[in-house]
């Protein structure tokens, strides 16, 4: 089944001018859509009158035969601490991410990211995110994306780095040009989330540093939160907005 176009949600104020336009393109989790945590997240801000210039692009997955959902990828089991260890789990966690799946959604974002700027958006003012599932796709894009080097920043909530073993060889297969100025990173989780543990963050925050300056990452784990989103990190989200693509 092939995906639902985007729900595109316009800038509540225009912006100044035509380079003060700024896109966020901002990925749902597994299965999830485009009018689930990605409008509720877009119609906060914009209720509360934050950001109001801002352009929001929220894909949808297509559904997925063998996961039985919308899903970017095939997700495989996960470590998960609170759960007891049921027999075969270990290998289903070992088993290799899904990475024809991940690399199609990967590129699907860049295809996004030439659209908004030919649209008229300069690059430098557009940022690429996700939610759980979405964050994943987001990230291994941050990294190995073909135009990965022209966006401003990447915003990534309660998810973690698939390919981890394969970002090097990626990025090699992506050669990009180098960025005027490097972009930001937004990578954040909560201390309570029982589907993604918080060791998949301290993990993801440790391959990130292999690539990218400690100094453009933006991180926090927020005590007591779980797998959803929470009053301050939506405070710290809109002071990231504020610096990297300011009004």
């Amino acid at each position: 089944m092939a995906a639902k176009p985007p729900y595109i949600m316009q800038p509540s104020v225009p912006a100044s001018s035509p380079d003060r336009s700024a896109t966020l393109i901002f990925l749902h989790g597994y299965g999830d859509d485009a009018e689930g945590i990605p409008l509720g997240l877009a119609q906060q801000f914009q209720f509360y009158n934050k950001a109001q210039y801002l352009k929001w692009v929220l894909p949808n997955a297509p559904h997925n035969h063998e996961a039985m959902t919308r899903a970017w990828y095939v997700p495989k089991a996960l470590p998960n601490s609170m759960k007891p260890r049921v027999p075969g789990q270990d290998e289903e966690q070992n088993a290799p991410d899904d990475e024809e799946g991940i690399l199609k959604s990967v590129a699907m974002v860049d295809e996004l990211i030439e659209e908004e700027i030919q649209s008229g958006t300069p690059p430098e003012r557009i940022l690429v995110g996700g939610f759980s599932q979405g964050c994943a796709v987001s990230m291994v894009w941050g990294l190995t994306g073909r135009l990965r080097n022209k966006i401003g920043g990447v915003v990534c909530l309660s998810g973690y780095l698939p390919l981890k073993d394969r970002i090097e060889a990626l990025r090699k297969d992506t050669p990009v040009e180098d960025a005027a100025t490097a972009k930001k990173w937004f990578y954040v989780h909560g201390s309570m989330d029982m589907l993604i543990p918080t060791k998949l963050f301290v993990q993801g925050n440790e391959e990130l540093v292999k690539w990218v300056d400690k100094d453009d990452i933006d991180g926090h784990l927020y005590p007591g939160m779980g797998h959803s989103t929470a009053a301050a990190e939506l405070r710290d989200l809109l002071a990231f907005f504020e610096k990297v693509i300011p009004a």
